[in-house]
């Protein structure tokens, strides 16, 4: 039983990496080129609003003047920091040009940085402005002075709300930016404005070159675009998935870049949606000559009134979504079998809140899995042990018949000899199967959530655990994982003597050990206690549990 297990994983992992580009979403299929020459972003489109009513918060639309100046004289750099982020903007293009989270790291134990300084340089840092089919009006924002009377310095770790305002006029353009920061929350309030010979200009808001931590292997990193439907489908792009250039119509609750563990995302207003987005993407020449796609994000307001829109730059952590917006929580993919992977991540948190390491509250739960499984796995070893009891007969029966063709009629009378047989000693063929598909999804379930729950990400274990989302580069995990499996096959009884089926299933530890070598350290931590549980399993069932005889005993007379 332990065998067909092992080999039924396998086949299901083979399986699941066969058919991943049949279940990963499907990029939109790409409009020709625009050939007015829209830049490569992604947009949002915010609604029309009604007036704004003396209630409403949105600042009032400032009416320009006709020749009108306004900028500063040198560039001006301005600090805000809250209880959970760093920001650092200037004055020149009113960009930002740092944006750190506080509580969490990058890879190298450095504060998480979201902006890479070498890549905005080329295409633009978050929040810049490019001015509809104005080419030579956008270039001349790159290096405008916005004035600004906000000071050096912004600290909302003790006041609740603070803003910053900047504007900038020069000839026919006015450009206006500000930004509202709230204490206790990731999400930016921003709202845009462009005049153009005295009339409101369509302009896109962008966060360009890419997103995510850039401290991690780009061989294992994650770069996506995402976003959500008003019909609750949510649409995952990774970069060369991403066209030139996609437009999008419809109704939108948000759209943004992801990687495995963060997320930035345009937001609408409360109430509204976003009504168009347009996918596309920068290259920028990596090293060795190779070119990399990065994803842009951008916003379009041509909106006559003030449009504000919900910047929300953070953590994928639920509770944090929650907060920020219910259809939010989306955002974390659990993939296949996400049913049972918010259950079994609630029940690891709530064990994590009494032993206050997640890999004892792994080990903890994996333990509760294998023990509300064994009645399963009970099951299994029964129909695997009546099964090993009739294998003689099966043998008899194949004997009989082998030298038969596989098209000659006679062989359903071997069938029926051996569903005859099965019957006589209440064999059921898939008894051993079902129960193991019953628990195929828990295991898939729990290898989703040991792969994207942030909690895990830099939680150290024990000894050289130091980060369970990491590989173990010390192999230690891997190696007693696969020593546990081993030590399992030898425990478990064998159904059949098949050479053949006897060699793979000798070569499956390996196999397993080296396909999780390099996967995250709790998952092997997940795998390692699971195998010890079976371990235990078996000796009680192997000594208590039901015999595998498949002959009765001899019976010796006693000596006098």
């Amino acid at each position: 039983m332990e065998r067909r297990i092992l080999l039924a994983l396998a086949l299901s992992f083979l399986l699941i990496t066969l058919t991943r580009p049949l279940w990963e979403p499907q990029r939109p299929p790409q409009p020709p080129p625009d050939p007015k020459g829209a830049p490569k972003e992604l947009v949002q489109q915010a609604p029309k609003q009604e007036p704004s009513s003396p209630q409403s918060s949105t600042p009032t639309a400032v009416v320009p003047i006709v020749g009108e100046s306004k900028q500063a004289a040198a560039e001006q750099w301005i600090e805000v920091e809250t209880d959970l982020y760093q920001l650092r903007m200037s004055n020149r293009e009113a960009v930002v040009r740092s944006w750190v989270l506080k509580k969490y790291k990058d890879s190298h134990g450095k504060p998480l940085e979201f902006i890479d300084e070498k890549k905005s340089e080329m295409f633009g840092y978050p929040l810049s402005i490019r001015i509809d089919r104005e080419d030579a009006l956008t270039k001349s924002l790159r290096g405008a002075l916005f004035a600004t009377d906000a000071p050096a310095r912004l600290d909302l770790t003790s006041a609740n709300t603070q803003q910053v305002t900047f504007e900038y006029a020069s000839q026919n353009l006015r450009v206006s930016k500000q930004l509202r920061f709230t204490k206790g929350s990731y999400v930016v309030g921003f709202d845009s404005k462009v005049w153009l010979n005295l009339k409101p200009a369509g302009h896109y808001v962008s966060w360009s070159s890419g997103f995510g931590d850039a401290s991690v292997d780009p061989k294992l990193a994650v770069h996506r675009a995402i976003y959500r439907t008003s019909e609750g489908k949510i649409t995952r792009l990774k970069d060369a998935d991403v066209g030139q250039e996609q437009e999008l119509s419809g109704s939108f609750d948000f759209v943004g870049l992801e990687d495995l563990y963060f997320a930035a995302l345009f937001l609408p207003e409360q109430g509204k949606a976003i009504r168009r987005i347009q996918l596309s993407h920068n290259e920028h020449d990596a090293a060795e000559g190779k070119k990399e796609k990065l994803l842009r994000v951008a916003g379009f307001n041509d909106s006559q009134e003030s449009t504000e829109v919900r910047l929300f730059v953070g953590p994928k952590d639920t509770e944090v979504l929650r907060k920020t917006a219910s259809n939010l929580v989306g955002v974390i993919d659990y993939g296949w079998f996400g049913v049972v992977c918010e259950p079994l991540f609630l029940a690891l948190k709530w064990i994590h809140t009494y032993v206050r390491n997640y890999g004892v509250a792994i080990v903890v739960l994996t333990l509760l899995i294998n023990l509300a499984l064994f009645p399963l796995k009970y099951k299994s070893i029964v129909s695997a042990q009546k099964m090993q009891k009739v294998q003689p007969q099966m043998k008899a029966i194949q004997e009989k018949f082998k030298r038969l063709k596989p098209t000659d009629p006679k062989r359903q009378q071997m069938n029926a000899e051996v569903m005859a047989l099965y019957k006589e000693h209440g064999v059921n063929p898939l008894g051993g199967c079902l129960p193991l598909l019953l628990q195929m999804p828990f295991f898939i379930a729990f290898y989703n959530v040991l792969s994207v729950a942030i909690e895990l990400r830099h939680a150290p274990f024990i000894l050289w655990i130091k980060d369970l989302s990491a590989a173990d580069h010390t192999y230690i995990l891997p190696i007693l994982m696969t020593v546990t499996m081993v030590v399992m096959q030898k425990m478990t009884p064998t159904p059949t003597a098949d050479p053949v089926q006897a060699k793979i299933m000798l070569a499956m530890p390996v196999f397993f050990g080296f396909m999780l070598a390099f996967t995250s350290s709790g998952l092997v931590l997940y795998w390692l206690t699971s195998n010890l549980a079976g371990i235990l399993q078996q000796y009680f069932m192997n000594k208590y549990g039901p015999r595998t005889v498949t002959e009765p005993p001899v019976k010796r007379n006693k000596k006098k």
